[in-house]
């Protein structure tokens, strides 16, 4: 480990405190910004590209005008939407400096990450220890995707482990095997995706086919010897058929092992609203996947012998 560790830097749009949906235990989640994957359901758009992003709030506009005035790039004009008086915003001029965040009194503008250093999330990770050890819990390092800033997040985990901080990491595992090796050397749980079994599908849905993922996850278990949790984010009409589900209850169950618990994770919408507060659309319709449905899913990955939950 390098002697300046604790000066590294690396996009945070997130730090969540109280967490327990991401490990065992109270946890502290911090979301670094960046990822190599496009999935197309993407609960965090925000979190896609590794620079800072603005982020719009029509809700909240009072359409008093000082952003217009402050922008330095002529990007935003007063106008209509919804029937209602607001600050628009034109993303072909828009540079994402912020400065009209500062400006806005209503908070309806937002700069989604921002450069933060090891010591900097440390600080704010060891606030919340006492409920951590209370709980068994510790710290969890998501994304976007964490492995895109490697020597960060291997800084983090290990001055993390060196405060006796319990370390979890939420990951794709797309990246070479020098970084999974540097990275999950300081990693106690993880805490791995699997979209979709079939390669061909996994690019088609997420930009990148799933070899290197899935041998990654092997690597992980069997070498490292981390132990594993595989999470499915369940999407209906992409990933939710009995034959995927199957197909990813006989990888952990078979090429992993049967102490390798899944969790299915059920779409919900919050992706769709980021989105429209990136300026973007989705262009996707999706369900929400009922209980019934996420209780037979369920009951298939049981039925290798796993232990599995809905939610994680």
């Amino acid at each position: 480990m390098r002697d300046d560790y604790m000066s590294l830097t690396a996009p945070v749009f997130n730090i969540q405190t109280y967490s327990i949906h991401d490990g065992p235990g109270i946890r502290v989640t911090v979301f670094l910004k960046g990822c190599p994957l496009r999935c197309l359901w993407c609960a965090n758009p925000e979190s896609n590209l590794a620079h800072p992003q603005l982020m719009t709030y029509a809700t909240k506009c009072t359409g008093c005008g000082r952003c217009v005035t402050t922008c330095l790039n002529g990007a935003i004009r007063i106008g209509e939407q919804g029937g209602k008086t607001v600050a628009l915003t034109d993303r072909t001029l828009c540079k994402d400096c912020g400065a009209c965040v500062a400006a806005c009194p209503a908070e309806a503008r937002e700069l989604a990450g921002k450069p933060m250093t090891v010591e900097q999330v440390l600080r704010k990770v060891l606030q919340d220890k006492l409920f951590m050890d209370a709980s068994g819990g510790g710290m969890t390092v998501s994304g976007g995707e964490c492995l895109m800033h490697p020597e960060f997040t291997e800084a983090l985990l290990f001055a993390a482990h060196e405060n006796g901080v319990h370390t979890a990491v939420e990951s794709c595992s797309f990246a070479g095997r020098a970084v999974i090796d540097r990275v999950f050397a300081h990693v106690d749980l993880a805490l791995l995706d699997v979209k979709h079994m079939d390669s061909a599908r996994h690019q088609e849905y997420t930009g990148v086919p799933n070899e290197q993922i899935l041998d990654n996850i092997r690597h992980i278990y069997h070498e490292l010897k981390v132990p594993v949790i595989v999470r499915v984010p369940v999407i209906p009409g992409y990933n939710d058929s009995d034959e995927n589900i199957a197909a990813t209850a006989r990888f952990a169950a078979e090429e992993l092992g049967k102490d390798v618990a899944v969790n299915l994770l059920p779409y919900h919408r919050m992706g769709e609203s980021k989105n429209e507060s990136l300026g973007k659309e989705m262009n996707l319709s999706i369900d929400i996947p009922s209980d019934e449905h996420m209780q037979h899913l369920l009951s298939i990955v049981e039925g290798f012998g796993l232990k599995c939950q809905i939610g994680g």
